[in-house]
């Protein structure tokens, strides 16, 4: 949809409401860190200019540029049409306020695991020596390695392509001098290794 057939698009407020509009009739499914269509909009808008997601806002009265513009549009559309999540549209999704970067090679970060690491709800133990299971995008590594900065962590996945965008998204959170990455079937790398915790959300289809 090019931006001069839509003149009434000119503030980030503009495009929210135009988004929530749009993914209320198209009946959007959520559930990938959203549960509702503002939410949804939101997030897609904030992420896609790089702006911090926790409130829209303060930037309500923001006029995007015409290349944001663009992009926007794009976005909105490309939800609506193709049914795929916005983390994987705009390339990234957050657990526990930590930004993780998503593709399709593994699946949108979602786990009550994310929610008992930073929630202080495990045993009362401060592990050493952490193995994550079917780590795919690395998040619960991380999440792991950033709730106990004195332990180490072995990430395991079977997919090489999911295991590409856990070592990316370890860099981007500096934390290579700690977290292992493994590739192999469940405990097949590190079979001869003990662990003092062991964390696992492996995908699953409903």
């Amino acid at each position: 949809m090019p931006v001069a057939n839509k003149p009434s698009l000119v503030t980030l407020e503009d495009f929210f409401r135009f988004a929530v509009r749009r993914f209320r009739a198209a009946r959007l499914a959520y559930g990938h860190g959203t549960t509702s269509a503002t939410d949804e909009a939101a997030f897609l808008i904030l992420e896609a200019l790089r702006l911090p997601i926790h409130h829209i806002d303060p930037w309500l009265d923001y006029k995007p540029t015409a290349a944001e513009r663009a992009r926007l549009l794009t976005l909105i559309d490309a939800r609506i049409a193709l049914r795929m999540p916005a983390p994987y549209l705009v390339g990234a999704a957050y657990m526990q306020g930590v930004r993780f970067q998503v593709d399709r090679r593994a699946l949108i970060p979602r786990s009550f695991i994310g929610d008992m690491l930073a929630g202080g709800t495990l045993p009362a133990v401060k592990p050493r020596r952490i193995l994550d299971l079917c780590t795919g995008s690395g998040c619960l590594a991380i999440l792991a390695a950033l709730a106990f900065p004195r332990a180490t962590v072995d990430a395991v996945d079977i997919s090489a392509g999911a295991l590409a965008l856990a070592r990316r998204n370890v860099a981007a959170h500096r934390l290579g001098d700690r977290i292992a990455i493994h590739r192999g079937d469940l405990f097949r790398p590190v079979q001869s290794r003990r662990y003092d915790l062991i964390i696992s959300n492996p995908p699953y289809v409903d």
